[in-house]
């Protein structure tokens, strides 16, 4: 069974003081991103603020930094970078490395934050799809599946409850922006359950999304590099495999065992070990040889969900309709959260719906899959900055 660590989060794994952070950042969202000068102004300050706390020695630039001290999205790019030629270094601060990084290639330099995403070469704010009510509006006019929804403040309780009755069971609760399933509650089934996702998902952000829960479907993560690149991964609630000897205990055990399953709050990893349900389960009962027990309802990896690679598997349809979402937004790199009954048939034939877009995506789970082939994203990343940076 997954331990509680102190002074973290037991729902996002994150440091129980970074919900300040996120609650911030999403107020600066909500409130500034409309200025048509927000984005020069943010990377101006940025540049500033870097030169600033270097020159006082608050801050330095390191290149020793080690998968533990970094995102693995952004160590799975820097790994493929490297073997081009291309030299990093991550910002150091006070309380250690900032995931904000200085590339050096051909004596040119260039400064990104966990990814190079080339937001310069769009049109539109790429940062703006990190906006869930926003990318919903957009992607209904677009003519895109969405599930019905409305984002609230956490002032209008009522309000939230209200709509919520009228859209009606099942619902699920998210906050506005946010990643990887953080302060989530899906399949709620009641007022009670209701209110107190909406508790939950207020501790990360003032700012939450309401939306109807499309049930009999899997999620699926796609991830689009420059229009044209894409891989698919599918997301598998915690779950463990009988072999007709051992109990579901002992088989727990095992999986988590696995040495490429951590802790949340480890950068290092993409899966986690498995949190066991509260009630539910005899574990010191024999699964039959072959027998699946989901140990979770949702397919969460903070949960110890599993991660299957299905790139080869995606219907020509539906490649065609994430690539024609990212020229939607105009953004060439982006990460698409995906439900569906099963990806290897086309969307036009099913129940599905487009969950979210991330413009900062997860890249990592594509290159560490429970099961499957690993895609490397990575690599397709570096060519985008290959293409736009240089």
């Amino acid at each position: 069974m997954a331990k509680k660590t102190k002074g973290f989060c037991n729902d996002c794994g994150m440091p129980s003081v970074y919900h300040i952070q996120t609650w911030l950042d999403e107020l600066t969202d909500r409130f500034l991103q409309c200025l048509p000068s927000f984005k020069k102004l943010e990377l101006f300050f940025g540049v500033l603020l870097e030169k600033f706390f270097i020159f006082f020695k608050l801050a330095s630039l390191r290149d020793d930094f080690t998968s533990s001290d970094i995102q693995l999205k952004s160590t799975c790019f820097i790994n493929e970078a490297r073997k081009r030629g291309i030299k990093f270094k991550a910002l150091y601060g006070p309380f250690g490395y900032t995931n904000h990084f200085r590339a050096e290639i051909n004596g040119k330099i260039f400064r990104f934050e966990s990814l190079p995403i080339a937001d310069f070469a769009s049109q539109q704010k790429v940062q703006l799809i990190d906006d869930k009510e926003r990318t919903k509006h957009l992607l209904k006019k677009g003519n895109f599946p969405v599930a019905d929804g409305k984002a609230f403040w956490f002032w209008q309780r009522k309000k939230t409850v209200e709509f919520g009755v009228r859209l009606g069971f099942p619902l699920v609760v998210k906050p506005r922006s946010g990643s990887v399933s953080r302060h989530v509650s899906t399949n709620i089934q009641n007022i009670d359950e209701f209110k107190h996702a909406i508790d939950k998902t207020i501790i990360y952000s003032p700012t939450f999304m309401v939306e109807k829960f499309i049930p009999d479907t899997f999620v699926y993560r796609a991830t689009v590099v420059d229009f044209d690149f894409v891989a698919c991964v599918k997301q598998i609630a915690a779950n463990i495999t009988g072999d007709g000897v051992s109990t579901i205990r002992r088989l727990i055990d095992k999986k988590n065992n696995d040495s490429r399953r951590g802790e949340p709050h480890q950068k290092e990893f993409t899966l986690y070990r498995i949190v066991e349900a509260e009630k539910g389960y005899d574990f010191s009962a024999i699964p039959q040889k072959g027998e699946i027990v989901y140990l979770q309802k949702d397919p969460f990896l903070k949960l110890g969900g599993d991660l299957i690679e299905v790139t080869p598997q995606v219907h020509p349809d539906n490649t065609q309709l994430f690539r024609e979402i990212a020229k939607f937004f105009d953004i060439r790199l982006v990460g698409i959260d995906f439900l569906a009954q099963d990806i290897s048939d086309s969307w036009k034939n099913q129940l599905c719906a487009v969950l979210e877009l991330n413009s900062a995506p997860c890249i990592e789970l594509h290159h560490f899959p429970s099961s499957g082939t690993p895609q490397n994203v990575a690599g397709a990343v570096v060519n985008l900055f290959l293409k736009y940076y240089l």
